[in-house]
């Protein structure tokens, strides 16, 4: 997790961060640097064959994130996600991350736009397993996997922008869990 973090912070700054600030969006010579904070809902799902379980519920997740728009087409973003505990009936899940992911956008008019996103999750899970009578019992997991989505963005000004997107997380472990995210969130364009 360190690593995406560190080579993502350098590869902002070596992209123009400090001439970034005041760039003009009609012209786009440089890069420009964005931020922003969204809300969601996902829904959590696996099934353990092994052990003859199997997990479905929806919650709230939170993230943040910071990114580099290099044109109107193409963005570099990196992200942090945190998921509300998610549990079904005897079984409860936590889970957080951080993505670094490519952002390919497709204007529509001057303030609209579509696009497609794909990258790369580092996440930790907190898992317990309630027991009955005997107690209940946690493992901690982590792991890095893949992740896609798709979105809209509308931009009321050409610093303030609300964007609701979906995206799917397929993670790779024992119990191949999925999650999917439907979000809004609301960035400054600096």
């Amino acid at each position: 997790m360190i690593k995406v973090i560190s080579i993502s912070a350098l590869s902002l700054a070596l992209l123009g961060f400090n001439n970034a600030a005041h760039a003009d969006t009609s012209e786009m010579d440089s890069p420009r640097i964005y931020t922003g904070i969204g809300y969601g809902q996902y829904s959590f799902q696996f099934e353990d064959s092994e052990n003859d379980t199997d997990f479905d519920d929806d919650s709230q997740m939170l993230k943040g994130y910071i990114g580099t728009q290099f044109n109107k087409y193409l963005s570099l973003e990196l992200a942090y996600q945190n998921f509300d505990e998610a549990s079904d009936i005897d079984s409860k899940v936590e889970l957080d991350g951080i993505s670094l992911a490519a952002r390919l956008a497709a204007p529509i008019t001057e303030s609209f736009s579509v696009y497609a996103k794909g990258g790369w999750l580092e996440w930790d899970a907190e898992v317990e397993q309630d027991l009955g009578d005997l107690g209940s019992i946690s493992a901690d997991t982590d792991g890095g996997d893949v992740f896609y989505g798709a979105g809209i963005e509308y931009a009321f000004t050409t610093n303030m922008q609300v964007r609701f997107e979906y995206e799917r997380y397929e993670l790779e472990d024992d119990i191949d869990p999925d999650m999917d995210v439907a979000s809004v969130s609301f960035q400054y364009m600096f």
